[in-house]
């Protein structure tokens, strides 16, 4: 099973429910994480879309939980973030393969989908943001490796 980056980025929102409500800038949670802010950005609106965060623009502004974590399922996110799930060209609408209406593959491939959302499905953000402590040391020390990379110049150009 394999999630979009975009699914991964929306996971990651657990960076909110770790900072307890507080508005965050989207700059501030790309570059804690080291990742793409302008992805981020299109997951942040999308997200909001789906009425898991709130927006506000200008200088207070950022983004922060639009529910209390505990009442955001994992599974719902992955759903809604994944365009669909056609992981065999049998579950593809058009699928072409040739032995489609005899081949028990496809029920067992969907049985393993199901398996897998069921996970997700059992948990919220709440519990994946329950060692809040241990998450923010790991984000701070990221951020300051990142900075300390930024500010030493790259090997020969001293």
């Amino acid at each position: 099973m394999r999630l979009t980056l975009q699914t991964d980025y929306a996971l990651r929102m657990l960076y909110l429910a770790i900072h307890r409500g507080k508005p965050c800038r989207v700059t501030d949670v790309a570059t804690d994480y080291g990742i793409s802010r302008n992805l981020l950005l299109k997951v942040a609106l999308k997200l909001g879309r789906f009425g898991y965060l709130t927006t506000a623009r200008g200088r207070t502004g950022g983004i922060a939980l639009a529910l209390p974590p505990e009442e955001i399922v994992l599974g719902d996110v992955v759903r809604q973030m994944e365009d669909g799930f056609d992981l065999t060209e049998c579950m593809r609408p058009g699928g072409r393969c040739a032995i489609t209406p005899s081949c028990r593959l496809k029920g067992v491939v969907g049985r393993a989908f199901e398996a897998f959302l069921a996970l997700f499905d059992g948990v919220t953000l709440a519990e994946i943001a329950g060692n809040r402590k241990e998450l923010l040391q790991l984000l701070e020390v990221n951020r300051t490796l990142g900075k300390d990379a930024a500010s030493e110049p790259a090997p020969g150009e001293e």
